[in-house]
């Protein structure tokens, strides 16, 4: 069955999620249970912006804390591929790998995640999804790669000490358009950017526009 670009439902978009993982699982509507992790993947309410452009909420619950983490993924067509397509291979590129490398350290989507150790506590980071818009200057993804906003964001809490039992998850989103910068920090699904200051200062736009967005779990470890 060949899905219209607005027929997409959040229980189709689970059920292709679990051919991208190629693990099966248990699906109850619009959530998946993955076998071996016990992760739940919820989708919400697909939101179309036009043929080209859609927004997937999908939150993921681990075992460690009873709600989800939530993201909103963006899908955008290239070459005459599917939005949700994008938006799901999005999702599974820069926003699971930290869950699956904190579970299962061998699988191969943990390859995409980089470790950063700090006292009492480890910091998983994904890939550094960099958009440029126009402008951005040579060698500009690969600075953010080496040095995720996200991760500057982990250490300063790690600083503090007195981590809580279960995992952090927390993403940042930053932006530079039209000569106007944008910041934001979201942890465990709330917004605490003004926590932050200057996390970003760091990012070289040059006179060029576009968005960095990073992802990581931060979670203790033994003693």
């Amino acid at each position: 069955m060949t899905l219209g670009f607005d027929e997409w439902e959040p229980e189709q978009i689970a059920e292709l999620i679990a051919g991208t993982l190629a693990v099966g699982g248990a699906r109850h509507g619009n959530t998946l249970i993955v076998p071996g992790l016990e992760f739940r993947i919820e989708v919400g309410p697909v939101r179309w912006h036009d043929e080209g452009f859609v927004e997937v909420p999908i939150g993921i619950g681990d075992p460690a804390w009873g709600g989800y983490a939530w993201d909103r993924t963006i899908g955008v067509s290239e070459s005459g591929t599917h939005p949700v397509g994008e938006a799901v291979i999005a999702w599974t590129h820069y926003v699971l790998p930290p869950f699956i490398a904190m579970r299962m350290p061998e699988h191969p989507l943990a390859a995409l995640v980089h470790k950063y150790e700090t006292p009492g506590a480890e910091i998983l980071a994904a890939p550094v999804l960099t958009r440029n818009f126009t402008g951005l200057p040579e060698g500009f993804a690969a600075m953010v790669g080496a040095n995720p906003p996200t991760v500057a964001v982990a250490g300063m809490l790690a600083a503090e000490g007195d981590l809580p039992e279960r995992p952090i998850w927390l993403y940042t989103t930053c932006s530079r358009v039209a000569g106007v910068d944008a910041h934001e920090v979201t942890l465990n699904n709330v917004h605490v950017t003004e926590h932050f200051p200057g996390f970003a200062e760091d990012l070289d736009w040059g006179d060029g526009s576009g968005t960095v967005k990073s992802w990581a779990v931060l979670h203790r470890v033994p003693e």
